[in-house]
């Protein structure tokens, strides 16, 4: 594969990716509730979204991957904005609330990473 096919891959994924996420963090964000649940639904959907593309991947090839996978999931999720508000929480004096906010994140976002994985597995092999 091209390397100028590569970078297409992972713009056309990444476009809507990144949208998706401006429009949940916009939405849901610390601003309107007091928590940053945009970044959390964005962070969460992103590791379900990649639980599904990672089983379909191997299937569908490397252009789906680097579309999917690198391109949408990695712009919708965002690690630098779950450190960053955690960060504000802890100098706001929020621990319980950064202790939560990061224990949800990891938790939820790898058990619906390996629920989808595993739910995608099962249904491509089910219409195989």
């Amino acid at each position: 594969m091209s390397v100028l096919l590569s970078v297409i891959c992972v713009a056309l994924g990444g476009a809507p990716g990144a949208l998706l996420r401006f429009a949940f963090c916009s939405r849901f964000d610390a601003t309107r509730f007091g928590y940053p649940f945009g970044t959390f639904l964005a962070n969460m959907a992103a590791s379900a979204a990649l639980g599904i593309f990672t089983a379909l991947s191997p299937h569908l090839g490397p252009h789906f991957e680097l579309l999917a996978e690198t391109g949408f999931c990695a712009t919708l999720s965002t690690f630098s904005s779950l450190a960053f508000q955690i960060a504000v929480m802890l100098e706001s004096r929020r621990a319980f609330a950064a202790t939560l906010y990061a224990t949800a994140s990891l938790m939820f976002g790898m058990a619906l990473f390996l629920a989808a994985n595993h739910a995608a597995d099962a249904l491509f092999l089910t219409f195989r």
